[in-house]
């Protein structure tokens, strides 16, 4: 139910469909007698989607996401013990996936990359990858599975691999990683997904009692340096403004749900509840 009630929910509320429905809304008002209204709407929406579109606002929200945990170089993290890697989905177009026959992925590529360069410095590591169908009414090959077969092709050895493909939301992704890994006090596991998604994976995580290693990857801004800087293409603005905006209402929903250990979990765990 979770699920299906953040993904509509979430249709709604998204800042460049939210602008496109108050201009739909404002348009077919002027019809009417709240005409006056309907002309507000327009307006505020279509200075919203220039906002969302152009303006460094959907930086400014990026930004605080992707820098919460700090960037771990492949180079430094050789240097330390690595018994397990866990990979979060969302790097395939399953339905895309499906229909040609081959892998499509659609964003996150860094994840897989950084998986497969760590999985071969570390020979003895365990790789789960957890990540299931994320729609709402067909029911693709898991983003696990495929993401699986492209790591195969790159030579990793697929007895190394626990496929993890039921999860939904990042709540079963650390439920069922945890179930599959069976991890132990002792040993240091690594969790790789977007810079952006680190904070609400890991106190996710860390609510479900799975004790992981930040490793963020697939960064969508340039950090402080770009932090004032406009958006040349439209698309780029929307997507970075939409997807920051997810991920702060996932923060206050995780929170609210007690799905994670804290509103914006941090490096050190101890500072993650109030």
């Amino acid at each position: 139910m979770f699920f299906y009630l953040s993904k509509i929910v979430w249709f709604f509320l998204q800042p460049s469909a939210f602008c496109a429905f108050l201009i739909i809304a404002g348009i077919i008002l002027t019809k009417t007698r709240w005409q006056r209204l309907g002309k507000i709407a327009v307006r505020v929406g279509a200075i919203g989607i220039l906002l969302v579109a152009f303006s460094p606002f959907g930086r400014q929200l990026m930004i605080p996401l992707e820098d919460r945990f700090p960037l771990i170089t492949f180079e430094d993290q050789k240097k330390q013990k690595v018994d397990g890697i866990v990979v979060l989905g969302g790097t395939v177009h399953m339905y895309v996936s499906d229909q040609r026959g081959v892998p499509s992925i659609v964003s996150g590529a860094e994840r897989i990359i950084e998986a497969v360069k760590l999985a071969n410095h570390f020979k003895e590591a365990k790789i789960v990858l957890s990540g299931g169908p994320n729609t709402l009414v067909d029911n693709p090959t898991a983003d696990a599975v495929v993401v699986k077969q492209l790591m195969v092709d790159m030579g990793i050895n697929a007895d190394r691999i626990l496929v993890e493909g039921k999860s939904r939301n990042t709540w079963q992704n650390a439920v069922f990683a945890k179930k599959i890994a069976e991890p132990k006090e002792a040993e240091n596991w690594l969790l790789i997904t977007s810079a952006y998604h680190m904070p609400r994976a890991m106190g996710t995580f860390r609510q479900a009692g799975f004790k992981v290693a930040p490793y963020p990857v697939d960064y969508y801004t340039g950090g402080e340096s770009s932090r004032y800087s406009l958006f040349y293409y439209a698309m780029d603005g929307v997507t970075i403004t939409d997807t920051a905006a997810k991920e702060w209402l996932g923060l206050i929903a995780y929170n609210l749900t007690g799905r994670s250990s804290g509103f914006f979990p941090s490096p050190k765990n101890n500072k993650d509840k109030p």
